[in-house]
C-alpha cells in the first residue's frame, strides 16, 4: 500500500509527502541518522559512512538496525519505498563488480547522493537482490519515488530485468501496477490519449468533473491523488503547501479498523509525513493518535550531533 506525492510551491520550496500503509512488527516513527553514521548493508560485512544526515520515517528492528520507509538528506534529496508486489523483479544472486543491496537497503544508498542526476549516474554500479534483510522474514517488493530540492521527481522500478529510472511528471506514485500502467488508466478516465504531453494532461484534469472511485485500490488512489493535486493551484506559502499535502493524504488513508487489526498483515495507514526539502523540515503525523512531530534537521544536528534518534512515537 502507500501513496506518495511531490510538489513545488510558489515560493520555490520542494516538498515530498506520503502515507505509510505497510505492515510492521515494530512501530514506525521519526528517525534521525547523523552524518558519520555507519550504514551496514545486510549483504556485506563492509559498512559505509553516511556523508550527510538523514531525517525520515522508519523503525528500529531487533539487532539494532534501522529500516527506513522514507527520508531526506541534507542536500535536499528524498526517497520513499512503496509496495510493488507481483511486478518487482530483482537479481536472484550477487552480481560481481557491483554493490549488491537488498530492497530494504536501497533508501540508504539513494541518500548517499546529492541529486537525481548524480544518483542516475551511479545506478549502473548497484544491483538489488532478492535476499532477506537481517531479521526480516523475506525481501520486500518495492519501487521508489525519488525527488530533489529542484523539484525533479523520478520513479525507480525493477522492470524487465533491470532498474528503470523514469521521470514522474505527475508527481504521484502508489503501488502495483507499474507507472506506465497507472498513466494509461488515468488517461482513460480523462478520455485522452496517454501519449499526449503533460500540458494536455493538465488541461484535461482541470476540466474533469466526473466521478472517481473511493476505494483503497492503488489504481484508484493514484487517479484521485493525481487529479486532486493538479486541479489545485500551486500553494503560495510553506504552510499552505503542508496543509494541501496533508489534505491530499487524508483522502487516501486506509482506516485502522477492528477487522484489519485482526489480520496479521495490518494493512492500514500508520503515519503521514511531509518533508520540506528546501528547509530540511519534517512534519510527521500518527494517524492512530493524531500526534504530530515537527522536526528540523539543523535543530537536531545541534542537539544530537553524533547520535541516532528514534523518537518514541507510535
Amino acid at each position: 500500500m502507500c501513496t506518495a506525492i511531490t510538489l513545488q510551491s510558489e515560493n520555490n520550496h520542494a516538498f515530498f509527502a506520503r502515507t505509510m500503509d505497510l505492515p510492521t512488527t515494530t512501530p514506525w516513527r521519526p528517525i534521525y541518522l547523523p552524518a558519520g553514521f555507519m550504514w551496514q548493508p545486510s549483504t556485506s560485512d563492509q559498512g559505509q559512512t553516511l556523508p550527510m544526515a538523514i531525517l525520515g520515517g522508519g523503525r528500529w528492528t531487533p539487532g539494532n538496525h534501522y529500516l527506513l520507509g522514507d527520508g531526506m538528506n541534507e542536500a535536499g534529496l528524498a526517497c520513499a519505498e512503496l509496495y510493488f508486489p507481483m511486478e518487482a523483479r530483482y537479481e536472484s544472486k550477487m552480481v560481481a563488480g557491483k554493490l549488491n543491496i537488498t530492497p530494504q537497503d536501497f533508501i540508504y544508498w539513494a541518500l548517499l547522493h546529492h541529486s537525481i542526476a548524480e544518483l542516475q549516474l551511479d545506478l549502473p554500479n548497484i544491483s538489488i537482490i532478492a535476499q532477506k534483510w537481517y531479521g526480516e522474514d523475506n525481501w520486500r517488493p518495492f519501487h521508489w519515488l525519488i525527488t530533489d530540492v529542484e523539484g525533479n521527481t523520478a520513479i525507480l522500478e525493477p522492470r524487465g530485468g533491470k532498474l528503470t529510472l523514469t521521470e514522474d511528471p505527475l508527481h504521484v506514485l502508489t503501488n502495483t501496477p507499474d507507472y506506465p500502467a497507472h498513466v494509461k488508466r488515468l488517461a482513460k478516465t480523462l478520455a485522452i490519449d496517454p501519449q499526449l504531453p503533460l500540458a494536455k494532461f493538465k488541461t484535461a484534469v482541470h476540466v474533469f468533473n466526473g466521478d472517481l472511485a473511493h476505494t483503497n485500490l492503488p489504481t484508484d488512489r493514484f487517479q484521485r491523488t493525481a487529479i486532486h493535486l493538479w486541479q489545485q493551484d500551486k500553494p503560495v506559502t510553506t504552510n499552505a503547501a503542508e496543509s494541501e499535502l496533508l489534505q491530499l493524504l487524508d483522502d487516501v488513508v486506509i482506516p485502522r479498523t477492528p477487522e484489519r487489526l485482526r489480520r496479521s498483515n495490518m494493512d492500514y495507514t500508520h503515519y503521514e509525513d511531509v518533508l520540506d526539502l528546501t528547509e530540511g523540515t519534517m512534519t510527521f503525523k500518527s494517524v492512530r493518535t493524531g500526534q504530530i512531530h515537527r522536526l528540523r534537521l539543523d535543530d537536531i544536528k545541534t542537539a544530537k550531533p553524533h547520535q541516532v534518534v528514534a523518537y518514541p512515537f507510535t
